[in-house]
Formats: C-alpha cells, sequence, structure tokens
C-alpha cells in the first residue's frame, strides 16, 4: 500500500522567508549607500564653495578729500581705504588697488575691463553694468569763494551773474539738483572740467574759478591743502537733497557670491558701529553721525 505524501514541515519554509529578509536589508544598504554617497558628494561641493577664494578683485581709488587723500609721508589714506581694509579682513577677498581718474574708472566699469571702485552714487545707466553696496549718505554744495564781487548768497545769485565759472570734476554726479544747476552753467559755457578734485580747489584757489562743489565728508583736505579756510561761502540747493553711494561691482567681473559677502560685511559694519568709527577717525563726529546711511 503506498505510504501518502506527507505535507513539509513548517521548519521547511525558513530558509525562503530568510531569504526575503536578506534581500530586503541588502536593498536597504544599497540605498543608504546611495545616499551617503549623494549627500557627501553635496557636501564636499558646499565645502568647495565654501573654500572658493574671493577676489583678487581690482579697486580703483580716487583722490577725492577725506574719502581718500595722500597724507605728507605720501601713503594715502581715507575712509573708502578703510571701508575697503575691513570690507577685506571680514570676508578673506582679495583687492588690488590703485588710484585712477573718475572719467577712467567708469569708461572702464562699463567696458567690463575693471571690477570694483568705491563710494560711488548709483545711477539707472550705471546700473547697467554693477552692483552697488552703499555705505555713504551725503549731499554736495556749492562752495564759492567770498571775494566775488557782487557777493553770491545763494545759488540764484551765481547764476544771474554770468562773469563766475564753476570748477567740476570729470565724470562726477553730485545729485540731481545740484547736477541741474551744473548744467545749466554747463549750457552757458561757464564750466570748466578737471581730472580730480584736488586740482579743482586749487583752480578755484588760485582765482581761475570762482565755484566748486563738494561736501562735508569730504572737503576738509581739500580746503585745509589749498589754504581755503574761511575764504568760501557755503551754499545749498533748495532741495536740501542728500545721495546714497558705496561700492560699485562689476556684474561682468564679481561673482554674486562675492558680492553677498560684501554686502553682509557693510550691514555688519554699519549695525555694530565700525563704519561710524571709521568716519570719526576722518571727519568730525556730527559729520560722521550724518553720513551713515
Amino acid at each position: 500500500m503506498p505510504i501518502p505524501a506527507l505535507p513539509l514541515p513548517a521548519q521547511r519554509e525558513v530558509p525562503a522567508l530568510n531569504r526575503l529578509i536578506y534581500k530586503t536589508a541588502l536593498l536597504f544598504a544599497a540605498i543608504l549607500m546611495l545616499l551617503g554617497f549623494t549627500g557627501s558628494r553635496a557636501y564636499a561641493q558646499a565645502d568647495v564653495k565654501l573654500k572658493s577664494p574671493c577676489g583678487p578683485y581690482s579697486v580703483a581709488f580716487y583722490d577725492y578729500g577725506s574719502l581718500y587723500y595722500q597724507r605728507g609721508d605720501g601713503l594715502y589714506q581715507g575712509v573708502d581705504k578703510d571701508v575697503i581694509d575691513e570690507v577685506a579682513r571680514r570676508t578673506g577677498c582679495k583687492f588690488k588697488t590703485f588710484l585712477e581718474s573718475r572719467v577712467r574708472t567708469w569708461t572702464h566699469l562699463a567696458q567690463g575691463t575693471l571690477d570694483m571702485t568705491v563710494s560711488g552714487i548709483k545711477t539707472a545707466e550705471r546700473e547697467r553694468f554693477a552692483s552697488f553696496v552703499p555705505y555713504l549718505k551725503s549731499r554736495n554744495l556749492l562752495l564759492v569763494r567770498n571775494d566775488v564781487n557782487p557777493p553770491v548768497e545763494s545759488m540764484a545769485d551765481f547764476m544771474q551773474n554770468g562773469k563766475l565759472r564753476l570748477a567740476v570734476v570729470k565724470s562726477f554726479q553730485h545729485g540731481a539738483g545740484i547736477d541741474q544747476f551744473a548744467d545749466k552753467l554747463r549750457a552757458q559755457g561757464r564750466v570748466d572740467e578737471y581730472g580730480d578734485a584736488q586740482l579743482v580747489a586749487r583752480i578755484v584757489s588760485l582765482g581761475r574759478a570762482d565755484a566748486f562743489i563738494s561736501e562735508p565728508v569730504a572737503w576738509g583736505p581739500l580746503i585745509e591743502r589749498n589754504d581755503l579756510e574761511r575764504k568760501l561761502v557755503y551754499l545749498e540747493s533748495g532741495a536740501h537733497e542728500s545721495y546714497i553711494a558705496g561700492l560699485v561691482l562689476s556684474k561682468a567681473r564679481v561673482r554674486p557670491g562675492d558680492v553677498q559677502k560684501m554686502k553682509a560685511a557693510i550691514d555688519a559694519m554699519r549695525s555694530d558701529g565700525t563704519l561710524l568709527g571709521i568716519y570719526r577717525k576722518h571727519v568730525s563726529p556730527d559729520v560722521a553721525a550724518s553720513v551713515v546711511p
């Protein structure tokens, strides 16, 4: 009599279950390895980005009173220099600085052949090729020799006297109102343009022009060096307008991440009082307090 087939014992099902667990574990391990590799690669990329060098960037300074001027020993100092030095310290960015005329500076920035400049005023035209990081708020006044005849007590008086001449720095922007005033004089052939503010002040000191445009944050060294103390009348435009200026960064040459680094540094300098301290080194306390934006 044939022996009936018996059912397989329950333990014979264990190897199949073990195989399923084993395959699941392998799959889970593979997923973990893949996630670990992806995460490591992302971390490595972030670490490289963090360590990527900022610069070196070329920075054009310009000689303009307390913002940047030459000391008796031939070295330069000023607000703009201190701002750049502090930004370099905080960000690790490398800067190659040099002295340049304002005309050439703006030309090179527009052409994409210069990285940066300092204390520049934003205009619609300049925004096409540069980003701006403000650190200065100021206003320009008309500084007129006090020996002109008849005396000048307002900008309207100056405009009405057709014999008076204005000396300006080529390519300087001063603010809408006072620039309109200068443009009207220019249309009358009464404006003489020069390469830098030091030369402009010298021309006025020599009597070859009757007035120039400057501002409290800058005019101290210009007046002192050119023997103009107590020889000027200071005239404001009726609008009492101010302007904002700061770092000017080429959109074609300065990496967006580096722009953000510098902006964060300037913001921190404003918040912790460093920016105010820089101004106090070069101008009176009341002027310093008025020019931090």
